[in-house]
């Protein structure tokens, strides 16, 4: 570590700003030279900054929007960044996260291949002094204040909610009647919260017969694998619920491929292909977009910020991200904003709290995740962090809401 690296972690370590100015100010008169920005109106030293993205793969379209969105906020937070995958590997995502120092990585965005896996991708952060996010898969009951002050927040879309809102949309546009194929993707939190979702949907139209529940695995081919098995048990379904587009994609081409017009298909992730289908007001009826290139960024933002001396409170450190359920009249105009403009439609930089003190935008739908309500009667809830049960949680659940909603001033979805 050089001598103005040493220098700028002690200064982010005084957690009073005139103490942290005064130390500044003697190491300037000590003839250390800085880069500096700012903080709340006050000066200090920006750390040397370099940001990782692990995913999945490109091949995933998914994927290939986040890593756009992560690229376009480095950028524009001119910080250094590197995208590495683990092609849903467990043992080369460990390997990877494990390398991060020795290529001078300080903050990580991460989706595991499982949920087990965050404990130990956290831990290895702390040790090495890497601000970790955590996006998608987490175990039930596990947080942040569990590891560390390293692993900053976990976030995700809300997926009960985007599983109901698009089989709803599904079952009203087959008159709420009819066998309806499930494909589900990975074994994960977030396909069981989907299904969940749906389901709930599903428990408000009688006529409903949700059939199949294979797995797609979240892959376009292996989800046609399914289908091709489905049309031939379920010759008379009435609808596909996909729990994300590259399945219902999968699912629509065999659909096409028989001459089964009349089926019609939902999918959840909102992908351009997939939006594209759906504002043709044919066969793919809805789907929810969790707006990755968002995603990617405001993780980005966030870590930015920890690495430059905020902190998240505790409500911020569970936290959804805003998504949108799109239907034949909303998808087109999605899909041009988050996938087809030249640029992105968020101001990268206006986010950060590090950068804009009071006049912070996170531009969307940001809130807390309630811990008791997220995972319910998943067991192992006597393992949740004490903090979860001070007398003051709800009162600082409460005041995170209202910060997000009252500082939600612009973006494109306002």
């Amino acid at each position: 570590m050089s001598r103005e690296e040493d220098i700028v972690r002690t200064a982010l370590a005084l957690q009073n700003p005139i103490s942290r100015r005064v130390f500044m100010q003697l190491a300037g008169a000590a003839g250390i030279s800085v880069p500096l920005v700012g903080l709340g109106g006050q000066a200090f030293a920006q750390p040397a900054g370099k940001i990782a993205a692990n995913v999945a793969t490109l091949a995933n379209d998914y994927w290939a929007a986040f890593i756009k969105g992560f690229q376009a906020t480095a950028g524009a937070l001119k910080i250094e960044s590197t995208e590495l995958y683990h092609d849903n590997d467990a043992a080369r995502e460990l390997s990877q996260v494990r390398g991060l120092p020795t290529q001078g990585v300080n903050m990580l965005i991460n989706t595991v291949v499982a949920a087990g896996e965050v404990p130990m991708v956290a831990r290895i952060c702390q040790e090495n002094s890497v601000h970790y996010a955590a996006l998608w898969e987490i175990p039930a009951w596990f947080t942040p204040p569990d590891v560390g002050d390293y692993f900053v927040s976990y976030m995700t879309a809300n997926s009960v909610e985007a599983g109901y809102q698009v089989g709803k949309a599904l079952f009203e546009s087959i008159g709420g009647e009819g066998e309806v194929v499930h494909i589900k993707g990975l074994a994960t939190p977030t396909d069981d919260a989907r299904t969940a979702g749906m389901m709930k949907a599903a428990a408000e139209f009688p006529g409903i017969s949700i059939v199949g529940g294979l797995r797609g695995d979240w892959v376009r081919e292996k989800a046609r694998t399914v289908m091709l098995s489905m049309v031939t048990a379920f010759p008379n379904m009435k609808g596909v619920f996909a729990q994300n587009d590259s399945m219902a994609l999968g699912a629509l081409s065999v659909l096409t491929e028989r001459g089964m017009t009349s089926v019609k298909v939902a999918g959840i992730d909102g992908l351009s292909e997939g939006l594209q289908e759906v504002a043709k007001g044919g066969q793919f009826v809805a789907t929810n977009t969790s707006l990755p290139p968002y995603q990617a960024g405001f993780a980005a933002v966030l870590l930015f910020d920890s690495l430059n001396g905020w902190k998240a409170s505790l409500p911020e450190r569970l936290m959804y991200t805003g998504s949108l359920t799109a239907t034949a009249e909303t998808a087109a105009s999605i899909d041009q904003k988050i996938y087809q403009s030249a640029e992105f439609p968020f101001d990268w930089t206006k986010m950060s709290r590090t950068l804009n003190q009071d006049s912070w935008d996170p531009q969307n739908n940001i809130f807390p995740i309630d811990p008791f309500t997220h995972w319910g009667e998943a067991e192992g809830k006597d393992k949740l962090n004490a903090a979860y049960a001070a007398a003051d949680w709800k009162s600082q659940f409460d005041a995170v809401t209202k910060l997000y909603a009252d500082h939600y001033k612009t973006g494109p979805f306002k």
